[in-house]
């Protein structure tokens, strides 16, 4: 090592670090995946592809005043098997926030965006 210990712990977190934030926001997009296949499920919709992607990372406060991290990831999605459409899942940590889609249909079937 360098001979100066706050140096050789310095060394040694940063790739622990790195690692910790690895092993989670894997955890997080495992869950985002299920958690968007769910709501497709239960809207009668095809979720394309089987995965997200992520699209945002920020640092935000819980409720508890702790720091983490949320997660915006994004998936596509068909209705009708011509389009395909994006949605997006929210994960604050390992706890979805939301599940977001830019549309829903009326009894006739018709769009209605979501502002």
């Amino acid at each position: 090592m360098s001979g100066n210990p706050l140096l050789d712990l310095l060394i040694l977190a940063i790739p622990a670090a790195l690692v910790a934030l690895w092993w989670t926001g894997s955890r997080a997009r495992e869950l985002a995946v299920d958690h968007a296949r769910q709501a497709c499920r239960q809207r009668q919709l095809q979720f394309l592809d089987q995965t997200v992607a992520l699209s945002r990372l920020r640092l935000v406060r819980t409720g508890s005043g702790a720091s983490g991290f949320q997660r915006e990831y994004r998936f596509e999605f068909t209705d009708q098997g011509d389009f395909r459409d994006e949605a997006t899942v929210t994960m604050r940590g390992h706890c979805l926030q939301s599940v977001f889609f830019p549309y829903t249909r009326d009894s006739d079937g018709n769009r209605i965006y979501v502002h």
